[in-house]
């Protein structure tokens, strides 16, 4: 392979990851709409239900009316995250052709994070004492 092919195959890698990026901020940014209209709405029920508590009346087609935001709100945060999970998996995956693992050739699995004596996913490592 020559170095244009090389230097071709890589800007157009890139771009991929470019455009990946891209996509999954605009699907991060739906995402922090859509959890911030569920805030609101839990937020305005609050407030009902303190009112409420105070022998004020509820107004009940209110209560509906943000009952269903609530639940719509939560099936579109669900559904951006599992496309946001999915464009992340399809990121992950190499472009070229796949090349067997260690698992798939038979040899000794990878160690994982536990196994290499560090801290594991999300934990701080503590100072030495």
């Amino acid at each position: 392979m020559s170095f244009m092919d090389r230097f071709a195959a890589g800007l157009e890698t890139l771009g991929r990851k470019a455009n990946q990026a891209l996509d999954e901020g605009k699907l991060r940014m739906e995402l922090l709409r859509a959890r911030r209209r569920l805030d609101h709405a839990a937020r305005a029920l609050g407030y009902i239900t303190y009112r409420q508590s105070r022998g004020e009346p509820a107004p009940q087609a209110e209560v509906e009316s943000l009952t269903r935001r609530m639940a719509e709100a939560e099936e579109e945060t669900a559904r951006l995250e599992a496309e946001i999970a999915a464009l992340k998996g399809r990121a992950s995956t190499p472009a070229g052709p796949s090349t067997p693992g260690p698992q798939a050739s038979g040899g000794p699995a990878a160690p994982g994070p536990q196994a290499s004596g560090g801290p594991a996913a999300g934990e701080a490592a503590s100072p030495p004492s």
